[in-house]
């Protein structure tokens, strides 16, 4: 079968600019690009058509080449944008090789030994009986299970009546047992064993204790338990198996290559690891078990990501990072292109838009520019909202299995209804399937916005999903309201002055910078705009002063600073400085004062001071 189709190069020139051209191409399958890779910069195409094409290719530049109304000059932005897109796309690439090490638990001597004769040629099995006795297993007689995916810890205890290291092999204690339970191998039967310690006694070198117990900790990176073994496992159980999943075990035996795409800046999210609290909106979309919780923070394992990119989107702070295409990224991209106000943007796969570009015939309509997106559920409620200020007439975001993405269907209905609210405008924001697309009509849908929302890439994105939001606010001088709902990232944080103490325990969590302090006030500053209702803030303020409460209302005062509390300053004695309030100094002195022989005195001077006059006193 034949098609022609147009083909965009972005070339490297002789004179070192890159340059662009258009020219027809028809598409043989199995044929190569027809193209010397050597001075291509990037071209138009499917990467699954072309694989081997030496270069990038864009599913973006093809299909706005061969189904929009575009000039040339245009589809040379686009060329250049997405030659920017593909440079700053990094992120970091490894091979793990398979690791055929299992611990094997049963219960039953034969199961155990079927396991290791089936397997034992391909596994490096560590075998351990519990509960029950072999003479070519471990017996243990109790056993722990500790640790995560890939280090697991085991901790076990087993029967060790027989001391190798003092064992001469005399041939005294087994003919000696009146159960005639220890044999040739010193396996004692204890099923048998009276405990009579008659093979103790007659021991020449003191090499049997009957009841001698070794304490064992074996380092795992898997382990599969037989049968009906009954073992308190810990609260990762990635790396652990039983007989019916044993195959998902196999499934890891064979090297991988490992792309880090979805990273997680620890230093903006706004879980607290060290409180084992705080935003978990990404711990509850992610279906892949990929994100665990640490006392640093939350930690990504990227060998069981599957790249779905729901954590990305519910992020409310911008921590979780697509890489493909960050934030930053996704600004600086439409920026450069600067749409066409009312242009439609659709956002898909490239499988997704190689299926829109094979039914092109049927794709006939107003102004179009699509894009290709690896995974529409890293789209936020701050990208949406981004690129209907950016002046695109209606965003239609593809994917195959919408009904499977919940947490972008929470996306896109928030900003919808804030689109609604705002520009009284229906169904801007819409989350559909390829074939449901091309049934849409193809009407014109024109945008409201004048001129487009300027924001910085290099701010995270929750200030600029606040400059969004105050722009709609400013440009429609309306306001609206969130109602509280857990899955939406917003809440208003009020605060107790007579209970604050003004020590900003609190500062230290909200790593957004929702709360603050003016130092010369000694006021605790608060702008309701960048809250993500986390509630750790709650959580560490020692005289439980602060209440949350969910939802907000998109005033004035949502985007400006409140004064949560203030307190007149505490000024050092000998220097002026101000070291703390008076209120907390009250407080401690309230305590000091039913302690006997403390000297109070110097509580009323700075740090330095303090000093100084404490040294000055022991002269």
């Amino acid at each position: 079968m034949k098609k022609n189709y147009s083909l965009c190069l972005l070339t490297q020139g002789r004179n070192g600019t890159p340059e662009f051209s258009v020219s027809p191409r028809e598409l043989r399958s199995g044929t190569k690009f027809p193209v010397n890779a050597e001075n291509v910069l990037l071209a138009s195409g499917f990467p699954c058509l072309d694989p081997d094409s030496g270069f990038p290719l864009s599913p973006t530049l093809q299909l706005n080449s061969d189904l929009g109304q575009y000039s040339t000059e245009f589809l040379e932005c686009i060329a250049t944008t997405e030659l920017m897109r593909v440079n700053e796309a990094t992120f970091r690439s490894y091979l793990i090789e398979p690791d055929n090490r299992l611990c094997v638990i049963g219960c039953s001597a034969e199961g155990l030994r079927q396991f290791v004769d089936t397997y034992g040629g391909i596994l490096e099995i560590e075998p351990i009986l519990l509960t029950t006795q072999a003479p070519d297993f471990p017996s243990a007689i109790t056993a722990e299970l500790t640790g995560e995916t890939g280090n697991y810890t085991l901790h076990y205890s087993l029967r060790s009546p027989v001391i190798p290291e003092r064992c001469t092999y005399c041939g005294a204690c087994g003919p000696a047992c009146p159960e005639g339970c220890l044999d040739e191998w010193l396996h004692i039967d204890f099923t048998l064993c009276s405990l009579c310690k008659t093979c103790e006694e007659v021991c020449p070198v003191d090499a049997i204790d009957i009841h001698g117990v070794e304490e064992r900790t074996d380092n795992v990176p898997a382990v599969l338990l037989l049968e009906d073994v009954s073992l308190e496992c810990p609260e990762d159980t990635g790396g652990i198996y039983r007989q019916e999943t044993l195959h998902e075990f196999f499934a890891t035996q064979f090297p991988f290559q490992v792309d880090e795409v979805v990273t997680c800046n620890t230093s903006l999210c706004q879980y607290s690891g060290k409180h084992r609290t705080g935003c978990t909106l990404c711990l509850d979309a992610c279906t892949h078990n990929a994100i665990q919780k640490t006392g640093t923070g939350l930690l990504i394992d990227s060998v069981r990501c599957e790249e779905c990119g729901s954590c990305i989107g519910v992020c409310p702070t911008g921590a979780m990072q697509y890489r493909r295409l960050g934030d930053a990224s996704f600004i600086a991209y439409f920026r450069s292109l600067q749409i066409e106000p009312g242009t439609t943007v659709v956002l898909g796969s490239e499988n997704v838009l190689h299926h829109l570009w094979w039914h092109k015939e049927q794709l006939r309509g107003p102004q179009t520019l699509f894009v290709e997106l690896p995974r529409v559920a890293t789209m936020s409620l701050f990208h949406l909202l981004f690129l209907y200020a950016c002046g695109a007439g209606r965003v239609l975001l593809l994917d195959t299995n919408p009904e499977e993405q919940s947490g972008l269907k929470t996306q896109v209905a928030l900003a919808s209804s804030l689109i609604a609210a705002y520009w009284q405008q229906q169904d801007r924001i819409i989350l559909t399937t390829p074939v449901q697309y091309l049934q849409i009509a193809a009407d014109h849908h024109p945008s409201p916005v004048i001129k487009p929302v300027t924001l910085s890439p290099n701010d995270n994105r929750r200030k600029n999903l606040n400059r969004v939001l105050a722009f709609f606010t400013d440009a429609t001088g309306r306001t609206t309201r969130i109602k509280k709902n857990r899955a939406l990232p917003f809440a208003r944080i009020s605060c107790d002055n007579e209970r604050c103490t003004q020590c900003y325990a609190c500062l230290n969590e909200c790593r957004i910078e929702a709360l603050h302090t003016n130092q010369e006030q000694l006021a605790l500053e608060y702008r309701p705009g960048l809250c993500v209702g986390c509630g750790v803030c709650l959580r560490v303020c020692p005289e439980n002063a602060l209440q949350m409460k969910q939802g907000a209302l998109l005033d004035e005062t949502f985007f400006s600073n409140t004064v949560l509390a203030e307190a007149e300053p505490m000024r050092c004695k000998e220097c002026g400085k101000i070291f703390g309030t008076k209120k907390s100094y009250e407080r401690v002195m309230a305590i000091l004062s039913q302690k006997e022989e403390v000297d109070t005195l110097h509580f009323e001077h700075c740090e330095d001071c303090r000093v100084i006059r404490l040294f000055a006193g022991a002269e």
